[in-house]
Parts: C-alpha cells; sequence; structure tokens
C-alpha cells in the first residue's frame, strides 16, 4: 500500500449472519482475533489498511434493532448499514441480498464519491434473491459458472491465474504480473474501458466448457468487482502478485473523493440522503 491519503474509515460487511452476541471486538471477525474464529479472514487487506493509519470497522445488523425498527413501523430513517455508511469513506462487502432501503443508501454512498468493493463467487448473484438489485445499483454484473483452467493453474484448476486486462487501470495493476483468484467468476460493468483482471491463456468457462477472457475484476468509477471472495485471506493473498493487488485495493479504498450529504455547509447527516435528495439544509436532517 502506498497511498499518503489521510485517515480515512472503512467499513466492513463480511456477510455474517448474527448468531448471538458480536465478539468483543468485531474486528476478529476478519481473522484479527485468529484465523480459527474468523467468519471472513480477510487480514492482508485489514493488516494494510490498519498500518497505514485507516480505521476499518465491521457492518454485522444486529436482529434485535431490526425488529424494533419493524415495530415502530412507518418510521423511515437510515438503516443500521445507513447509519454505518454516514460515518465511513469507504465499503467493503461480501454481502449481495441488501433490501430495497439498503441499496439506496449504498447507491447514495457512492454518489457521494465512497469508494466501494465487491466481493463475489460463482453462482452467488443466482443464489440471493437482491443479488441482481445490488448489481443494478452498482452498475456492475454476474455472469453464472466459474472460470477454471486445466493446463496452467495454481495448486488445482480452479485455482486460476488473472493477469492485467489490456488498457487496465494503472493504479489497480501497478506491480502486477498475475495474481491468483481460488475460485472465480466473471464479472463486467456498463462502462467501456472498465476491465481491469482477466483469465490467462486456456482458460474457460464451466458453463460453455468453451475458452473465456471475460474479465474477473472490473472498475465502474467509485466501485470495484472482483468475481472471487477469497483472495483476500492470508494463505491466498501470498500467492504469486496477490498480495500486491492487495495492497492496489487498499489504496484505491482510501483515494476516494467522499463527501456525505449535508456536510457542505457544515451540517452532519444522520444518514445517507436517499438518490435524487438534494441533501439537508440548515437545520434540516437527511432521511
Amino acid at each position: 500500500m502506498e497511498s499518503t491519503a489521510p485517515s480515512q474509515t472503512v467499513l466492513v460487511d463480511p456477510d455474517v449472519e448474527p448468531q448471538g452476541a458480536v465478539p468483543a471486538s468485531p474486528l476478529a471477525l476478519l481473522g484479527l482475533g485468529g484465523s480459527e474464529v474468523a467468519d471472513r479472514d480477510i487480514r492482508p487487506l485489514a493488516n494494510a489498511l490498519i498500518e497505514n493509519g485507516h480505521d476499518v470497522g465491521v457492518y454485522v445488523p444486529d436482529p434485535e434493532q431490526q425488529r424494533r425498527s419493524v415495530a415502530r413501523g412507518g418510521e423511515q430513517g437510515p438503516t443500521q448499514l445507513g447509519e454505518r455508511l454516514a460515518e465511513a469513506d469507504a465499503f467493503v462487502t461480501f454481502r449481495t441480498d441488501y433490501d430495497k432501503r439498503e441499496l439506496e443508501e449504498i447507491e447514495s454512498f457512492v454518489e457521494s464519491g465512497g469508494h466501494v468493493i465487491v466481493a463475489t463467487e460463482p453462482d452467488a448473484a443466482f443464489d440471493q434473491p437482491g443479488a441482481a438489485g445490488l448489481d443494478a445499483t452498482l452498475d456492475v454484473t454476474t455472469k453464472p459458472g466459474y472460470v477454471y483452467n486445466m493446463a496452467e493453474n495454481d495448486l488445482n484448476y480452479q485455482r486460476v491465474y488473472a493477469s492485467p486486462a489490456d488498457d487496465a487501470d494503472s493504479a489497480l495493476t501497478e506491480g502486477l504480473d498475475r495474481v491468483v483468484l481460488p475460485s472465480a467468476t466473471p464479472v463486467g460493468t456498463t462502462a467501456a474501458g472498465s476491465d481491469v483482471l482477466a483469465p490467462i491463456d486456456g482458460s474457460e468457462l464451466s458453463t460453455t466448457r468453451a475458452p473465456t477472457e471475460a474479465p474477473l475484476l472490473v472498475r465502474n468509477d467509485e466501485v470495484v468487482m472482483v468475481g472471487d471472495s477469497d483472495f483476500l485471506s492470508p494463505e491466498n493473498a501470498a500467492r504469486a502478485d496477490t498480495d500486491v493487488l492487495v495492497g492496489n485495493l487498499a489504496d484505491f479504498l482510501v483515494s476516494n473523493d467522499r463527501t456525505p450529504p449535508g456536510t457542505a455547509n457544515g451540517t452532519p447527516p444522520t444518514g445517507p440522503t436517499p438518490p435524487g435528495s438534494d441533501g439537508p439544509t440548515g437545520n434540516e436532517t437527511a432521511g
């Protein structure tokens, strides 16, 4: 990680369903309490951010608060996710099943300059009912199937190598020759010139058994989508140049122009402003 950006707050949604009490230190869910208690071990990314002076937060929905919110009925303040995003500069998510209000808050977050990384996996978009909504909100796409390479791979045919695509984003590919994606699915965006990493020659797609050059990592302005959710673990980040990619992604997260709605005139927001709103003014509050 090379960014000299001032301290930022990066919120991570590890896609953990609440099971009783959240650990005293939620960072344990990301592996910082030891791999044996990690629900989503992304220590290489979390450590890169923390060691460079940034804050890492973990979002796990509180089921009790959710039930109280439903019981109150018509109140339409920010969701639990919206409250956390209002305090964040960047967002990393492994989840796809967000509801309509949460999708609006994520969209507002991106529109205000927040950077987002979505890490998915084969068929996740088709297993979760909200995945299509998240893709549409962020103008990204996920295709069915996984990419494999029988001729050249890392340990087994599903652990494919990916290398920078032609005319790829130099900030994300700096220092990269090839990276390892342990279980990759093709991704895309609606923007031209957004491909960042593509599978090497000899790679094929499971659904067609045909050669594929479909991208495995794309960028659409403030949004990066990766067709793999395991490359951030310590054992996978140590393969090939994957650790360099992790550092580049950390730089991407903190190199943002996030301006939360309502801060231009000195009024802090109470939550992300719904898309299409001009944000709070004077003594008004968002939401």
